[in-house]
């Protein structure tokens, strides 16, 4: 994208929260930014899904701010973005395998996305786990 056309573009699709681990967040912006054309809103939280579910606090903050980017950038669509070896979860030695531990990453972001949709319906809430190789919705 030019860069007079970032200078009178102000509306886009995404706004991606993401966990704030460093080991993952330089491969998930580049990611997004590619999926989306470069052009997205973007927060990290610590244990991405784990904020939403277990911190009432952290739960408002996130609800807050997507109704700023919903209301300065008309975004439609809340992409979340677990990882492998999350911290905040305990890490990959609290799950047999990598498989399991996929799978317990889709339900906890299957959990945070019917949380935000209680809130805004009219918006596509995405689902995404990156392990060591890839980012998958999941």
């Amino acid at each position: 994208m030019q860069n007079q056309e970032l200078k009178v573009l102000h509306h886009w699709d995404v706004l991606a929260i993401s966990c704030i681990d460093g080991r993952f967040v330089k491969r998930e912006t580049e990611w997004v930014a590619d999926k989306t054309d470069g052009v997205f809103d973007y927060r990290t939280e610590v244990g991405c899904s784990k904020a939403i579910l277990d911190s009432p606090l952290d739960r408002e903050r996130l609800v807050d701010l997507i109704a700023v980017s919903k209301r300065l950038h008309s975004i439609k669509e809340i992409w979340l973005i677990d990882h492998i070896d999350c911290g905040a979860y305990g890490g990959s030695k609290e799950h047999a395998d990598a498989d399991s531990e996929c799978s317990f990453h889709a339900g906890k972001l299957s959990e945070a996305a019917r949380i935000i949709n209680e809130t805004y319906p009219e918006l596509t809430v995405k689902t995404f786990y990156a392990d060591w190789e890839k980012i998958k919705e999941v």
